[in-house]
């Protein structure tokens, strides 16, 4: 073995000692059979001419080269240089080539590199990530889940012997106010359990971060952590910052340290603080939340990773998860009926416990977000179908231009294997070309995909780096596509005819013209496929769009706030709201003002379930359960969302009056049929604040309002229910203030927020209209954009494959079109010839990129985007569309082919 590598060194490094070796015996053998044959009578000339033709020195070199150490890398490097020297000798196509190509694998590795980052990779900043899982409480087909109970994460921790440290953490940020020198400002904040940072391996850029040490009774930790990036922006990486106390909500906090650089967190989401959990209660007193391990009715919700134990698998952890969680379901279903009895909606559907890699996208989540990708990945894949089939029509017809060449090679003794050898390293080459551009281009298409993202009310960690794991993926990708590509090229060159190929018969099989026609029908099948899926994914979003939602958005801001940053209490906090609304419908420009605990839209929340008397809810359910929406007086004007009867609510229902309600027409005709809901009575059953039930509180019905649609293709809310502000306090609420449509107020807003009280921090603000993109409409917006913009690569790179066909036919039939001239054949005739032969291509592509388009619709149809189905109007168009794009592509050929004159062209070949 070590005498082999030896000498294969020797031939790699050496090569030039080498072949001076080879050939001084290769000659030496050649003389000697010189003088044998001169010995045996010929002269010396027969006898060199004699030896030459025994001994054939040349092929007998390639014989010797081929078995010798290293002769793979040697002959690699031989068709490495000679491919470099042909594409060099043709720079515009190279260029072409290597940049349709790039196109396709950048497109393609984009979507992969934002798969990678949602869905593959590990989080950042942790030790042995691999180790780590995620440990979760998700519905059945992973199309939903449910976080995890405090109290549930205490028995877990305490019992489950296949992972050595359990964490928890909140799977939204809170907003909190910081008290400044100027003010307040609001910064978000992520809340965990106390051993976060011991279980993940988090290292301290400064300070130390909390964990062991500390304590986990409530209240008892007032500390914080910083984020890197705020620690940067805010405070300069002020290391005299660690110590010092901070006053959050208007609670001082001292700051223990600050997190690495690298760590963001274990989701998308990225925190600008961590404090514990346990300092909730103390940050908002109107959470009511109960960290003791028994009360499972107001306990902190949370989500929940562990580490392995050292020796056990994610599939062992997993399994006693598993049954944990069933025991747990088990002991504690008393308390899911008391939930129920309560009013409280619980999951419909089987929930399963499991252990899952960690991952910035919870379980539950991780099935749609990868369908939407695999959506992308399959329209832009695509793309580099078609590219791929451009290219080895290309190759194709660079393979006929060398018929010459091949037949020499194969003359002198090339074998065949050699030159598909030769002619796969081009195509190769092209591709490498083609996926270095595209790994640049990915960058570009990246942030490109990003931006259109829409603007998110809370601060994203969307990790997309172009890691080892992408890279791998482009050359894969690169070297999958050049074999595929290259292969029937090569394979049809490497078959020359030597015989015609030497006489420079320039006919030839037509072989390779009925290939290149099957490369140009299959790019104009996937380009209409690509135009029809764009188009139904455009009339999908039209449709989100356009729909009717039930209110007018335009012209209205928006500003939310939270009481409790600011201390606020239920006995204080509606004293302020009704105060900040007067101020606010007194600033100038003001048609109208309310608050509301959200903006409509899908969402929501419930305090109870509701009964009616005379009236059972369905499917045997102890309640109906509604949509609430606690508003104030102007709600409805405000977004001009009519009433059908009855009133608005006034000032005069207020807490300690008969408590009212006003609800939607889906829930008066489903609640009381037939009859006027304004008047009717409904019983709210819930909880207490400590959790305890309570008898049924009445509501009496004052207005029915025209129903608002939550979602643009499920329809309207079955019950929305709409309840005073003064009457059902919330310390987070949202301003909505009605304003000319060319004027903004925003700025007018925060001054009286601040105004009013400098410890209260605006959460967000803006325009209604800005903050209506739902998942629904942002995946549609995306993949209407990505199937636009693919389809049209996809439609150029097929009217390049028309011409390109096109014009070899007309090259190729210069003489029979000289002959039909020279017989009283017209221009019209040559054109009709000519075109017909490019639109069978056209019709053929065309009528199989239509079937495989009403697949797609189908399947496009029946998931969850609501895209409609398609119609014959589109499949119309784009047949017309490509038929334009068909006789423009063949147009140059065309012409060129009327200027043939006959003369010339029976003397072409």
């Amino acid at each position: 073995m070590m005498s082999r590598l030896v000498s294969m060194w020797r031939n790699i490094v050496h090569r030039g000692r080498v072949e001076q070796d080879l050939d001084a015996e290769v000659r030496a053998a050649f003389e000697l059979l010189v003088d044998e044959k001169t010995r045996a009578g010929l002269s010396d000339t027969d006898a060199r001419r004699a030896a030459a033709i025994e001994l054939r020195i040349e092929p007998i070199k390639e014989q010797v080269r081929e078995v010798r150490a290293g002769a793979f890398f040697e002959t690699m490097l031989q068709d490495v240089q000679y491919a470099a020297r042909l594409l060099r000798r043709n720079p515009l196509f190279a260029l072409t080539a290597a940049l349709s190509l790039a196109i396709g694998i950048g497109a393609t590795t984009t979507v992969f590199t934002v798969a990678n980052g949602l869905l593959l990779s590990v989080p950042a900043g942790v030790s042995e990530p691999d180790r780590l899982v995620e440990i979760a409480r998700v519905e059945e087909g992973d199309f939903g889940f449910e976080p995890i109970m405090y109290p549930d994460y205490l028995d877990i921790r305490q019992r489950a012997t296949s992972v050595q440290g359990v964490y928890g953490y909140a799977l939204n940020l809170d907003a909190l106010s910081l008290r400044g020198e100027d003010g307040s400002e609001r910064v978000f904040g992520s809340f965990v359990t106390m051993n976060f940072f011991d279980v993940l391996g988090v290292q301290a850029a400064a300070g130390r971060l909390f964990g062991r040490g500390d304590s986990e009774r409530p209240g008892d930790s007032p500390v914080v952590v910083l984020s890197h990036a705020f620690w940067t922006r805010r405070f300069n990486r002020d290391q005299s910052l660690i110590g010092r106390t901070l006053t959050f909500n208007g609670q001082p906090m001292v700051v223990t340290g600050v997190a690495a650089e690298g760590f963001k967190g274990m989701s998308v989401l990225a925190p600008d603080v961590w404090a514990p959990a346990v300092m909730i209660p103390a940050l908002n007193p109107e959470s009511h939340l109960d960290f003791s391990p028994a009360n499972r009715r107001i306990a902190w919700q949370m989500m929940m990773g562990a580490r392995l134990a050292p020796g056990a698998s994610r599939q062992q952890a997993s399994a006693e998860v598993e049954t944990i969680g069933g025991l747990l379901e088990r002991e504690h279903a008393a308390t899911k009926e008391t939930l129920s009895a309560l009013g409280i909606p619980l999951p419909a559907g089987r929930m399963i416990w499991r252990a899952a890699p960690a991952s910035p996208i919870p379980s539950g989540m991780r099935l749609p977000v990868a369908g939407f990708l695999a959506l992308l990945m399959a329209l832009v894949s695509v793309v580099l179908v078609i590219a791929c089939a451009n290219l080895a029509g290309v190759l194709l017809a660079r393979a006929t231009v060398r018929r010459r060449e091949i037949a020499v090679r194969t003359a002198i003794g090339a074998a065949r294997k050699r030159l598909v050898r030769q002619l796969l390293t081009e195509a190769m080459l092209l591709f490498v070309l083609g996926g270095a551009v595209g790994l640049l281009l990915a960058r570009a298409m990246t942030s490109l995909l990003v931006s259109l993202l829409p603007a998110f009310p809370l601060p994203v960690n969307l990790s997309v780096p172009l890691d080892g794991r992408v890279v791998a993926f482009s050359l894969g990708l690169s070297l999958v596509a050049a074999v595929l590509s290259g292969l029937a090229p090569a394979l049809q060159a490497s078959k020359a005819d030597v015989v015609s190929a030497l006489k420079d018969d320039s006919q030839g099989p037509c072989d390779r013209l009925r290939l290149r026609s099957a490369f140009v029908v299959a790019q104009v099948a996937f380009s209409i496929l690509l135009v029809v899926t764009a188009g139904l994914l455009v009339r999908a979003f039209d449709r989100v769009v356009s729909v009717d939602p039930g209110y007018d958005s335009r012209g209205v801001d928006v500003a939310t706030v939270d009481l409790s940053m600011a201390g606020y209490t239920s006995s204080t906090g509606p004293v302020f709201a009704r105060q900040l609304l007067e101020r606010v419908r007194a600033l100038p420009g003001v048609e109208s003002a309310t608050l509301a605990s959200r903006t409509p839209g899908p969402g929501g929340m419930s305090f109870g379930g509701l009964t009616v008397p005379g009236l059972s809810p369905p499917q045997g359910q102890p309640y109906f359960f509604a949509n609430w929406t606690i508003v104030d007086s102007g709600y409805f004007a405000t977004l001009r969302i009519p009433l059908t009867a009855g009133r608005d609510f006034t000032s005069d229902d207020r807490a300690g009056a008969q408590l009212v309600a006003i609800v939607g027409e889906a829930a008066a005709r489903r609640l009381w049929p037939g009859k006027d809901a304004v008047g009717q009575t409904l019983l709210v059953h819930g909880p207490t604040v400590d959790g305890s039930p309570k008898p049924p509180t009445p509501l009496t019905v004052v207005g029915v309002a025209r129903d608002v649609r939550l979602d643009a293709f499920r329809g309207v809310a079955p019950l929305a229910l709409y309840v005073p502000l003064q009457q059902r306090y919330l310390p987070g609420m949202t301003l909505l203030v009605r304003r000319p449509v060319d004027g903004r107020l925003v700025e007018e807003m925060r001054k009286v927020v601040t105004a009013m009280s400098p410890n209260l921090a605006v959460l967000s603000a803006g325009t209604l209209e800005s903050q209506q993109n739902g998942p629904v409409e942002t995946q549609l917006r995306i993949a209407a954009a990505v199937a636009g913009s693919v389809g049209i690569v996809g439609l150029l790179l097929a009217a390049i494959g028309i011409y390109g066909v096109t014009a070899y036919a007309v090259t190729r039939r210069t003489r029979e079109i000289g002959i039909r001239l020279s017989l009283g054949a017209g221009r019209t005739d040559v054109v009709a010839m000519v075109l017909r032969q490019a639109m069978t291509l056209v019709a053929v592509g065309s009528a199989i990129g239509l079937l495989l388009g009403v697949g797609a619709g189908v399947v496009l149809s029946g998931q969850r985007f609501g895209v409609p189905p398609p119609d014959a109007t589109m499949f119309i168009g784009a047949a017309v569309l490509f038929a334009i794009v068909g006789l423009i592509a063949a147009s140059v050929p065309v012409i060129r082919a009327t200027r043939i004159r006959a003369t010339e062209a029976l003397r072409y070949e």
